[in-house]
């Protein structure tokens, strides 16, 4: 923790410091973001967790002042790093009907950020974040209804869930595609922390057949250390 404080108050130092010195710019920048991320766990969190999570999200960034380069805002995203389904067949009313449950692991990350992003005139625009926030492990199952190839949602609870502390910094590097509206190739790669939380893994021995899909899992608890890295689209708008 103390290493991810310093490293951004050096950010926040540098950004100040050349800040200074570049021409005032008449807008105020607002960036906009989407991307795919894979949540790769580290340290303790793999020993139980030993397989990656796949997801994306989205974040959205205010610049601080005209000609600054520090912003700030939020980013969500929801990762799934294991799921088990089950089909049957029942009879309703004499005709036969085929429904499928299905259990989902996921984790929710919904952080706060400061960005150091100066503006330069390459096409190649890199920055750093600090990263404060929360992780929610929970688990979803859903009674889904099949017909024609299609699926219908006949049921949706959560089994449980957990929200622990997240902390960290990432560097990425926006690569201009047009502008004009401003857009850009995303690349990032995010170091999370953060607190012991309980969740569910596949058990080591596979028991089935089982009469729930939940039953595949089994609670393990660790600290949530995970690599993210990314890649995505942005686009900077000007602000008057």
């Amino acid at each position: 923790m103390k290493r991810i404080t310093i490293l951004i108050v050096i950010i926040l130092f540098w950004g100040n410091h050349l800040s200074a010195q570049e021409e005032e710019r008449p807008f105020y920048y607002l960036q906009i973001g989407g991307q795919f991320q894979i949540g790769i766990p580290l340290e303790a969190m793999r020993q139980e967790l030993t397989e990656p999570a796949f997801g994306g999200g989205g974040n959205i960034l205010f610049q601080t002042r005209r000609g600054r380069p520090i912003f700030i805002g939020v980013e969500v995203n929801s990762l799934r790093y294991d799921s088990e389904s089950l089909e049957y067949t029942e009879i309703v009313e004499g005709v036969a009907e085929d429904y499928r449950l299905k259990t989902n692991n996921n984790i929710l990350l919904w952080h706060g950020m400061i960005r150091y992003k100066p503006f330069t005139a390459s096409i190649f625009q890199p920055y750093f974040d600090g990263m404060f926030g929360f992780k929610t492990f929970f688990t979803r199952t859903r009674l889904l209804y099949l017909f024609d190839n299609e699926e219908d949602v006949v049921e949706s609870y959560v089994d449980r869930s957990q929200t622990v502390l997240s902390y960290g910094a990432a560097a990425g590097v926006q690569i201009m595609v047009t502008s004009m509206p401003d857009i850009a190739i995303d690349l990032r790669c995010a170091y999370l922390a953060g607190g012991n939380a309980t969740y569910l893994v596949r058990k080591e021995e596979d028991m089935g057949p089982y009469n729930d899909p939940i039953e595949a899992f089994e609670a393990a608890t660790s600290p949530t250390t995970m690599l993210i890295p990314q890649i995505g689209i942005t686009f900077q708008i000007g602000v008057p």
